[in-house]
C-alpha cells in the first residue's frame, strides 16, 4: 500500500482506496479519490466548501513496469457561494494532476509529448506500440500541434539561413540566436521582404551574420539598418573556390599536364621508353588509359565536336548582339550554359568524375592482381577460385577486368645485341593498378584551399606543380593572398587585395573583387570579427534530418515545433 502510495501524482491530493492487478490483460487499476475540502471556482476564483455531488473520471496514466496503469478517480462537484458568479456548480480542479476534461494524466501526457517531439508520429506510434501505450501517428501529431512555440526574445547576435522544404520549389529562413546557440524562428519563403517584416517587428538585432544572399542582405539593409551586418568567412572561401574552378576550367590540358607529371614522379604512370631494355622490366607499371579525344569516331569525340560547334557560334552571336535568351532559343540549349560559354576564355572541356562506380568485385581485385602479377593469366580459373571465397557476380566482369590488366602490360621488345645474353623472353612487367582521382578543376581548386598543415607530401608536390605553370601562377597567388587575409584576420589587407585582383587579368578574379566591393562592409566584418555562421549551417542541418524524418510531409507549422522546442 505504501509502495503504491508513491507511485501517484501526488501524494497529497489523492487518497489510495483499492488497487488491482490484472496479470491476463497486463493492467493495473487505482481507485483515487481527492483530498481536497476547498475548492476554487474556476470563473471567479472565490473559495467554497458545499459538495453537490461526486463523479468517478477515468484517466491514463503512465505505465508501471509491463502493466498500464488506469486511474479511477473520485471528484467532488461544488457550489460556487458568489452570488454574482454565472456559474452555479463547478467541478474541482487538480492543475498539477490532470487538465479539464483530459483523460490522461499530465505527466502521462508530457511524456508523450517528449515522444513525439524527438521521434514524429510514425516512429513514436511505433514505440508506444512496443512499450504497450498503443497510441496512432495522428495522436501524437496533435499533441505537437497543441503545443504552444515559445516567445521570441530579439536576441543582440542573429543567423539567418535559408532551407528547402522541397528542394527547387519552395524554400524557408531559419533564424538562430548565436549568443545562446538556439533556432528562435522559421519563416515561410526567403525574400527580403519576408526578412524585413521580421526584423522591423523584432528590433533590438546588433549583428546581423549571413551568407553572401543578395536577398537578405537587401532585407536586412532595410529591416534592421544601424545592425552590422557579417559576411560568413566559410561563404566567402566558398565564393574563392567558385572562382578557381571557373579559372581552372579554361586550362583542361595544363592540368592534364600536371597530373600526367604527377603520376610520373610517384611512379605510377612510366613514361613510354624509345629503345626499351629487359631490366625495365622488373619495374611495377602502368600505361595511361587512352584518350578516347584521339579516336575522331568515338562517341565522345563526337560530343565534344558538337558542344565545341555551340561554343563557337554563342561567341558569335553575342558579337552580333544577340539577347542571351535569344541566344539559348536558336541554339537549342539553356540560358545557363550560355553564360557559362560566354564566361569562358576558352572552350570549357568536360570535367573528369572523381565517382567511382562500386563493383562486387572490388573486394577481389587484390586477389586478381596478385595472382596476375604471379604470372597466372587464366581469366577461367581465377573466376572459379573467387567464386569459391564468395563473388556472386558474373564471369564478363572479372573478363573485362583482366583485360585491362592485360591491356596495361605494354609488349617490350629487346635490343637486337642483348638478344645472346638473355634465356627465353624474360618475365612479364608486373601491372600496378591506381587509385588516383583524375585532377579535376574542382579537386585542384579545393586543394589550395586545403590546410597546409592537411596537405600531405603527394599533395604539396601537385600544389607545386600547378603554382608552376605560368597559365595559373597567377590565380594561384591572388587565392593564396585571400586565403591568408580571411583565415588570419588582416582586414587592413583587404583594400590591398581588392586592388590587385581588380587590376589582374583574370576575368573570374576582376568579377570576384566586384561583388566584394559592392558588400564591403559586410565582408570587412566578417574578416574582422569572432562572429560565424557556423551554428546556423548546424542547425540547418539538424533540421533537414527532422525534415527526412517525417518523410518531407511536415508543414511548417509542425516543422517548427519539433524544431524549436526540441533545442
Amino acid at each position: 500500500m505504501e509502495f503504491l502510495q508513491h507511485l501517484l501524482p501526488s501524494q497529497t491530493d489523492l487518497a489510495l482506496n483499492s488497487w488491482d492487478f490484472d496479470t491476463d490483460t497486463h493492467q493495473v487499476v487505482l481507485n483515487l479519490s481527492s483530498t481536497q475540502a476547498i475548492a476554487h471556482c474556476p470563473l471567479c476564483n472565490s473559495s467554497t466548501h458545499r459538495v453537490h455531488s461526486r463523479y468517478e473520471r477515468i484517466l491514463k496514466d503512465l505505465p508501471f513496469v509491463q502493466f498500464s496503469l488506469t486511474i479511477l478517480l473520485v471528484v467532488c462537484k461544488f457550489f460556487c457561494l458568489n452570488q454574482n458568479c454565472p456559474r452555479r456548480i463547478f467541478t474541482e480542479r487538480l492543475p498539477h494532476i490532470v487538465a479539464p476534461w483530459a483523460r490522461r494524466t499530465i505527466r502521462y501526457s508530457e511524456h508523450l509529448k517528449t515522444m513525439g517531439l524527438e521521434l514524429g508520429g510514425s516512429a513514436a506510434a511505433r514505440l508506444s506500440h512496443q512499450i504497450g501505450y498503443e497510441h496512432s501517428r495522428n495522436a501524437f501529431l496533435r499533441l505537437i500541434s497543441s503545443l504552444p512555440l515559445p516567445e521570441i526574445s530579439t536576441p543582440k547576435t542573429l543567423g539567418v539561413d535559408d532551407f528547402a522544404l522541397r528542394k527547387g520549389h519552395n524554400y524557408g529562413t531559419i533564424l538562430v540566436d548565436l549568443d545562446q546557440n538556439k533556432p528562435i524562428a522559421l519563416l515561410p519563403g526567403r525574400t527580403a521582404e519576408i526578412l524585413e517584416e521580421w526584423l522591423k517587428e523584432h528590433p533590438g538585432v546588433e549583428i546581423l551574420s549571413r551568407d553572401r544572399s543578395k536577398a537578405y542582405k537587401r532585407g536586412m539593409t532595410d529591416g534592421a539598418p544601424d545592425a552590422i551586418q557579417v559576411a560568413d568567412r566559410f561563404h566567402l572561401l566558398e565564393n574563392l573556390e567558385e572562382v578557381l574552378e571557373k579559372v581552372f576550367k579554361g586550362h583542361d590540358q595544363v592540368l592534364k599536364r600536371v597530373e600526367t607529371a604527377q603520376l610520373k614522379a610517384e611512379g605510377i604512370a612510366a613514361p613510354l621508353p624509345v629503345e626499351p631494355q629487359w631490366e625495365s622490366q622488373s619495374q611495377t607499371i602502368i600505361s595511361p588509359p587512352l584518350d578516347p579525344l584521339l579516336d575522331p569516331q568515338s562517341q565522345k569525340a563526337q560530343n565534344r565536336a558538337r558542344r565545341l560547334e555551340k561554343y563557337e557560334q554563342t561567341h558569335a552571336l553575342r558579337e552580333q548582339g544577340y539577347l542571351i535568351k535569344d541566344i539559348a532559343y536558336h541554339l537549342g540549349i539553356g540560358e545557363r550554359t550560355v553564360y557559362t560559354y560566354l564566361a569562358a576564355p576558352t572552350f570549357p572541356e568536360r570535367q573528369p568524375s572523381n565517382r567511382q562506380r562500386r563493383s562486387g568485385l572490388d573486394r577481389y581485385k587484390p586477389y586478381l592482381l596478385e595472382q596476375w602479377n604471379l604470372g597466372r593469366r587464366q581469366t577461367k580459373k581465377l573466376f572459379q577460385e573467387i567464386q569459391q571465397h564468395g563473388y556472386k557476380g558474373s564471369y564478363a566482369t572479372v573478363a573485362r577486368y583482366t583485360q585491362q590488366l592485360r591491356q596495361s602490360q605494354p609488349q617490350l621488345k629487346p635490343k637486337r645485341e642483348s638478344l645472346n645474353n638473355l634465356p627465353g623472353r624474360g618475365p612479364a612487367p608486373k601491372v600496378q593498378t591506381s587509385n588516383q582521382k583524375p585532377l579535376s578543376a574542382r579537386q585542384a581548386a579545393w586543394l589550395i584551399l586545403k590546410r597546409e598543415e592537411n596537405l600531405t607530401s603527394e599533395e604539396k608536390t601537385l600544389l607545386e606543380r600547378l603554382g608552376g605553370q605560368p597559365e595559373l601562377s597567377g590565380a594561384i597567388t591572388l587565392a593564396q593572398g585571400f586565403i591568408k587575409l580571411v583565415r588570419q584576420r588582416l582586414p587592413e589587407n583587404l583594400d590591398s587585395w581588392l586592388e590587385k585582383a581588380k587590376n589582374s587579368s583574370i576575368k573570374a578574379f576582376q568579377s570576384f573583387s566586384k561583388g566584394l566591393k559592392d558588400d564591403y562592409d559586410a565582408v570587412k566584418a566578417g574578416v574582422t570579427l569572432e562572429v560565424s555562421n557556423g551554428p546556423v549551417e548546424g542547425q540547418n542541418n539538424r533540421l533537414k534530418m527532422l525534415k527526412r524524418q517525417m518523410f518531407g510531409r511536415a508543414g511548417l507549422d509542425l516543422l517548427a515545433k519539433r524544431f524549436i522546442l526540441t533545442s
